[in-house]
């Protein structure tokens, strides 16, 4: 188990371990139930599905949070703690269904995926969805229909796609765009991918040789004092073919002082030293840097937090990081890179 879990999560998987035997002697749906109820004694936003037969020695056991990205860090400490567990495969968010083409019934209303058709756009970084039905809703199930969309997106997209990398999601009565590709739901995943790495240009490949930087200026307005200030941001335009992969989930920030020309040209070059050493064995990139009031900051994505601090410790132990705030945040949707990038 690692050593990293929290007392709460090291408690779940002790009771969890120690109720195998009788988690065992149970019918699947009764097992379901009594391992969320073990779960919600120790941790709140998760839930435990579980999919094979009743006398299956092995099941899959999937952990979601619902497709609540605010509780993917916890979820994903969950199933990294995870002891060996003899009768589970057990892996962290709903996988894309293998069977796209379904229905789903809600209400006394059905819909087959077949009749949901989508269309892929930009938000920002992320991918856009229009979409309309390929059939006539009665008024009495607009809302219904809406919301088994959404569950069907889930499903067909996989939770942590679905949560990350799609952004706006709109609902239209007739197709706006005339040159929009309009798309059965039940045949999405691969439009979708290709729309993620063709028209997005998310290859998820680290980017070689020199990177593409641009830069803008930022005018802030007066503070406390009566006076504004400005920020010069530099963006990592490299950055983006990797931009929203799933271990490049943590934006970790090098704050640091710089009140003259000489500290602003050192704490450049250790930021620039810092990009190296995560970046040569892909443990993360830098993705911009700002600098402002004194300060230059520079932000890179990571996947793993404690191996790219361990990275940089050395580096950070110099005098010129003698200033340093280091902080790390939950950024899966690199919505600090595209709050810039997107204007350049």
């Amino acid at each position: 188990m690692a050593a990293s879990a929290s007392p709460e999560i090291t408690a779940f998987w002790a009771e969890f371990s120690a109720a195998q035997p009788t988690l065992q002697a149970l019918p699947l749906r009764d097992r379901v139930e009594a391992a969320n109820t073990i779960l919600e004694r120790h941790l709140e936003g998760l839930a435990l599905e579980m999919s094979g037969g009743d006398d299956d020695a092995v099941v899959d056991l999937i952990a979601t949070a619902h497709g609540s990205v605010e509780n993917f860090p916890l979820l994903m400490q969950l199933v990294a703690a995870a002891p060996t567990l003899a009768h589970y495969r057990l892996r962290a968010f709903r996988e894309r269904t293998t069977q796209p083409d379904f229905p789903i019934g809600m209400d006394g209303f059905e819909l087959e995926t077949s009749d949901v058709l989508v269309a892929c756009g930009r938000d920002d970084g992320q991918a856009a969805l229009e979409i309309r039905f390929g059939r006539e809703i009665p008024s009495d199930y607009q809302d219904h229909a809406r919301n088994m969309a959404f569950i069907m997106l889930d499903h067909v997209l996989g939770e942590y796609d679905f949560a990350v990398k799609v952004g706006a999601v709109d609902f239209v009565e007739m197709p706006q765009d005339p040159d929009a590709q309009w798309t059965p739901l039940s045949q999405l995943p691969p439009v979708f991918d290709r729309h993620w790495i063709d028209f997005l240009g998310r290859t998820g490949e680290f980017p070689q040789g020199e990177h593409d930087w641009a830069g803008m200026t930022l005018a802030f307005g007066p503070g406390a004092d009566g006076r504004g200030d400005e920020a010069i941001v530099m963006v990592n335009r490299s950055a983006q073919p990797v931009a929203m992969r799933a271990d490049l989930a943590y934006a970790l920030e090098l704050d640091l002082a710089v009140e003259n020309r000489d500290e602003l040209a050192a704490v450049q070059a250790l930021q620039d030293q810092a990009a190296t050493l995560l970046e040569l064995p892909q443990l993360g990139i830098l993705a911009y840097t700002m600098t402002r009031a004194g300060r230059r900051k520079a932000v890179y994505y990571v996947g793993d937090t404690q191996m790219a601090r361990q990275a940089l410790a050395p580096l950070l132990l110099r005098d010129e990081a003698a200033s340093l705030e280091l902080t790390t945040r939950f950024d899966p949707t690199w919505s600090g890179y595209f709050e810039f990038a997107v204007h350049l």
